[in-house]
């Protein structure tokens, strides 16, 4: 939500869930209001990013309920629990074809497009691949429509590998944490402000955060604004465009960045045997267990135990631990970062921020609210194996 509104969670559950998303500020707001033509698709609707939050089209073009029906009159083969052919396609297909078109109709007046998949990439860090080829030609087709003569181009991802066996490689921590991105500017904005491009290319080794992408997308809409005049995010105000220089020596905290989803620490490990690790491990455990009591849809979720401390390290001169555990019933696997009070020997973290490294939509059908799933292991669950989740009934 960052990107899209300049919000940090709270400031977007407060501002744009509690009172409806149609009045929520979206970045596309910005543009429709100086004429653009604004468009927004999403493929895997029970999962998408807004599922049904709107009342009404909250654009000019709004891919949704073209996905419904395809997904609803097609057939669906799933790969990795998702729908990755829909018909002769592959899911994320129907909304790059949308693209094209929406930019090949609008290429002659100004538009705002997002177009977002995540059948072919979320949940298996092996499938984007095939899609290489395929994305080449989408480029190149926007190339021979003439619309990259005229149009700034972001190709993004939200974050990496979340869980699965990359995740558990020591690499992993950096690989959730760090999306991709690129961006490709038409010609005459090179040579029209070639300061633009100067700091893009300094900006590709220093940090920023998709508060610096929303402060771009404001940004691109009065490009000779002078920097101090320029609107900034409202939950990251030192936030900048990345059209121009960020700091080179920038912290997390002044980019936005919150602890947990740092990748700039430093961490020491410790003896896992020690009571403080017991104590924070179990604290973690007990922490989820509130969670889902709290939760509406979680009265079949099991209460989970801790069972195994995988690994406890604590960054560098701080009270910040980063914790590996693992939990019954469902042998879950979690990682989080907590902040120790040795005062008061209590931890504090946020439960949805939480990683967990297995699959768990088999576990978590109990439960309708993607915020739980996470942590719901459902009261039928047995364990059979890691690929193999089954209900009592069809247990051999």
């Amino acid at each position: 939500m960052a990107l899209l509104t300049g919000f940090n969670m709270n400031h977007f559950n407060f501002r744009c869930i509690e009172n409806g998303l149609d009045a929520c500020p979206f970045v596309w707001k910005d543009y429709k209001a100086k004429g653009y033509t604004t468009a927004f698709a999403e493929d895997w609707s029970p999962h998408s990013t807004f599922s049904s939050d709107f009342w009404m089209p909250p654009t000019d073009v709004y891919g949704r309920p073209l996905v419904l029906a395809v997904e609803h009159e097609l057939k669906v083969s799933e790969v990795s629990e998702l729908p990755y052919c829909m018909g002769r396609k592959q899911a994320g297909e129907y909304i790059y074809d949308l693209g094209v078109e929406f930019s090949r109709v609008n290429r002659n007046r100004t538009f705002f497009g997002m177009f977002w998949t995540n059948s072919f990439s979320h949940n298996n860090f092996a499938l984007p691949s095939a899609m290489d080829a395929r994305m080449v030609e989408y480029m190149r087709t926007l190339d021979k429509h003439g619309v990259m003569d005229n149009t700034i181009i972001i190709f993004l991802s939200d974050h990496g590998s979340r869980f699965g066996p990359l995740r558990r490689l020591d690499s992993g921590f950096m690989e959730e944490r760090l999306p991709f991105l690129f961006i490709r500017l038409p010609r005459w904005i090179r040579e029209k402000y070639p300061q633009f491009v100067r700091s893009l290319q300094a900006n590709r080794n220093r940090l920023t955060s998709p508060y610096d992408i929303h402060a771009t997308l404001r940004h691109i809409l009065e490009l000779d604004t002078p920097s101090e005049e320029l609107p900034r995010p409202l939950d990251c105000p030192g936030c900048r465009s990345v059209l121009e220089e960020v700091p080179q020596s920038r912290s997390c905290a002044q980019a936005g960045i919150d602890d947990n989803w740092c990748g700039c620490f430093d961490y020491q490990p410790v003896n896992k045997t020690l009571p403080i690790a017991v104590n924070i491990s179990q604290q973690i455990v007990q922490a989820i267990n509130t969670f889902l009591d709290r939760q509406r849809g979680t009265e079949k979720c099991q209460k989970l135990r801790l069972t195994n401390i995988r690994s406890i390290q604590r960054r560098s001169n701080s009270s910040s631990y980063l914790v590996q555990l693992s939990v019954n019933p469902g042998d879950a696997f979690f990682e989080t970062t907590v902040d120790w009070n040795d005062r008061t020997k209590q931890i504090k973290l946020s439960v949805p921020s939480i990683s967990r490294f297995q699959f768990y939509e088999a576990q978590s059908k109990c439960t309708p609210k993607k915020e739980n799933k996470k942590f719901c292991i459902c009261r039928w669950t047995r364990i059979v194996s890691d690929k193999n989740l089954l209900p009592p009934q069809d247990l051999p």
